[in-house]
């Protein structure tokens, strides 16, 4: 984890990146008995702790009854993310996600996501279930900074200072459904409490030269830099390179 914090902020002191790396365990310790409380905690409490700022972007298409592809990064609380969006987004929230080894825990984790009426949906059977509901205006939400297995097609590109390969999905996806695309850059604003802004990433028609990637690759690097310790850092995020 050192040297992928040393190698993503050159810029900092051996100083600094220690103190990035403490602040970094202290929230993930947080993050992950907040993900096991999002079993139980109440839609008063969580509108509470997940506050969305800047909906005009997405009423905007709600009103226009554009689904909609909502793009995030492993920052923050992705999982409050989810169920805040799920209470407070005029639309219904399918949410991408990838099936856990462990059954019973990826059954736990179902639960979860699912509560506050989130429609989960296996990323390997993503375009059948998307498009079978496309005549419905639906909020797409999609973690995008996931590690694209080694043996398939990705996209390659500048991440963080290094060659980074993601999932064809970003492109792809929205160029399948011509939904709007918009980012979700979470802020922790206090232990227990964030916000959520929301910027345009690129409207319909997607072009086969969409810049779509490279427009998230800035907005999560924003957000990362902003906020360098709430990033999941843990994450085997370069385990292998291009040549591999």
């Amino acid at each position: 984890m050192f040297d992928n914090l040393q190698r993503s902020f050159p810029e900092k002191s051996a100083e600094e990146i220690q103190n990035i790396a403490q602040d970094f365990y202290r929230n993930l310790a947080t993050v992950s008995v907040e993900t096991l409380y999002g079993r139980t905690i109440s839609a008063k409490e969580l509108k509470k702790r997940v506050v969305f700022e800047g909906m005009e972007l997405i009423h905007e298409y709600y009103q226009q009854q554009k689904s909609i592809i909502i793009l995030a990064a492993h920052q923050c609380n992705w999982e409050w993310l989810l169920l805040a969006g799920c209470l407070q987004l005029p639309y219904p929230v399918d949410a991408m996600y990838k099936k856990l080894s462990n059954s019973k825990m990826d059954r736990f984790m179902y639960l979860i996501r699912s509560r506050f009426g989130g429609e989960p949906i296996n990323k390997d059977y993503a375009a059948r279930a998307i498009l079978k509901r496309k005549s419905d205006a639906r909020a797409i939400a999609v973690v995008a900074d996931q590690t694209p297995a080694l043996g398939t097609t990705k996209h390659w590109i500048t991440f963080l200072h290094r060659e980074t390969g993601f999932y064809q999905g970003v492109e792809q996806l929205p160029r399948l459904t011509e939904y709007p695309v918009v980012f979700a850059a979470m802020y922790r604003v206090s232990r227990g409490y964030y916000k959520v802004q929301f910027h345009r990433v690129a409207d319909p028609p997607h072009s086969t030269k969409s810049q779509i990637l490279a427009k998230y690759v800035q907005l999560a690097e924003k957000v990362i830099h902003d906020q360098p310790a709430n990033w999941l850092w843990s994450h085997r995020r370069w385990k292998y390179t291009k040549e591999d």
